[in-house]
């Protein structure tokens, strides 16, 4: 049978490692949606140029600042 202290030895193991894949997950995850979190802040800066250039145009913005400015414009 195993002692109590080989017990408390193997869950301390286990816990280390489940802290390790944990943090290997997280790392995972953010190397996964790196692209699309770059991509998602270009757009948002491409978005506030064209809000400015609408604005330096004379254009009023404020009934757009809940829509994408990227949804079905034709010019």
């Amino acid at each position: 049978m195993l002692g109590d202290d080989e017990i408390k030895e193997m869950q301390e193991e286990i816990r280390a490692m489940e802290a390790e894949v944990a943090d290997k997950k997280k790392t995972l995850r953010e190397a996964r949606y790196a692209g699309l979190r770059t991509a998602m802040q270009a757009r948002q800066e491409a978005d506030a140029v064209v809000r400015q250039e609408l604005k330096d145009l004379g254009l009023q913005t404020s009934y757009l600042s809940g829509i994408p400015l990227y949804s079905n414009w034709k010019f």
